[in-house]
């Protein structure tokens, strides 16, 4: 059978018409296949759903566990890196942004270390920008301890000057005249000429640069307790009494608190209670010189203001 020969047979059913018991016999298993095949249809989704759900999920967190996990020398850190710093405006409370930042400081410090130690030094010196980057965000971030000021020295009192005392003249005695003794010459040992000494050279010393300590993130913690010896809370600490209090004390009267400071700095840190008004109740001062990256200022006692 040829092509022309089927069309024309397809063409003459165009015109026939089907039994109606046929037709509907014909209709009622095509619908009973179709709802077979939709049932079986609807368990196969069923599953497949799910499943591909659940392989989203484990990708993605496999995705992000590698991201979060790539060490320097790998081409996914430059992502970690952002991720990083774009986590750093979630931390909205000013303690947990600077704890935050020390952390991600001490963590890139420790990668740039590590991969010094096996010799990559091409990802360790990318490592080491980025480090450089961190150090400028938390310098950024992190609130300034002042500069405390020492008092002038008061200058020392002048004393009038004193007139000597004048000796008085004392009487000499008169000359007395003494027996002259003829002396007999005793002929002197040749004396010898003296070497010549050779000028030794003058050495002066070099100068030493002035090292000047570069600022570093510092965490100052205590606990603060009343008069009486209980513990208080809610009181304001503050590096300065015009700034806004940002740090508070817990319920436990500690306080955690992190700046940018510099070693041998001497820091003034100002503890504050206030009433309901606003008024100051209960004040503190403490002045500590800053020694490590931890300052532990124990237990600090209010006074009454």
């Amino acid at each position: 059978m040829n092509d022309d020969r089927l069309v024309s047979l397809l063409s003459s059913l165009r015109g026939e018409r089907m039994d109606r018991v046929a037709d509907d016999r014909i209709r009622r298993r095509l619908e009973t296949a179709w709802a077979d095949r939709q049932q079986r249809m609807g368990w196969a989704w069923g599953i497949r759903r799910p499943a591909l759900a659940l392989a989203t999920i484990a990708l993605a967190l496999g995705i992000g566990s590698a991201t979060m996990g790539a060490g320097g020398d790998s081409a996914l850190y430059s992502v970690r890196v952002t991720l990083e710093n774009l986590a750093i405006r979630l931390h909205t409370d000013p303690e947990d942004r600077a704890e935050y930042l020390v952390w991600l400081l001490q963590e890139r410090q420790a990668e740039a270390a590590r991969l010094e130690s096996i010799g990559n030094a091409l990802a360790a010196g990318r490592v080491r920008a980025i480090e450089q980057d961190t150090l400028r965000i938390v310098r950024a971030e992190l609130p300034v301890a002042p500069e405390s000021e020492e008092p002038p020295l008061a200058p020392s009192p002048t004393l009038a000057p004193t007139e000597a005392a004048t000796p008085s003249p004392t009487p000499s005695p008169s000359p007395t005249p003494s027996p002259t003794v003829a002396r007999t010459a005793t002929p002197r040992p040749p004396t010898r000429t003296p070497a010549p000494t050779t000028p030794r050279p003058t050495v002066t010393g070099t100068p030493r640069p002035t090292v000047t300590a570069s600022p570093i993130a510092l965490t100052i913690t205590g606990t603060v307790k009343h008069p009486d010896g209980t513990l208080a809370s809610g009181v304001c600490v503050q590096l300065s009494t015009s700034a806004p209090c940002e740090i508070k004390t817990t319920s436990l009267g500690t306080f955690r608190m992190t700046v940018s400071a510099k070693i041998g700095q001497s820091l003034t840190i100002y503890f504050m209670e206030k009433n309901a008004t606003g008024a100051i109740v209960y004040k503190a001062i403490v002045t500590k010189t800053v020694t490590s990256a931890t300052m532990e200022l124990g237990f600090v006692v209010l006074q009454k203001y």
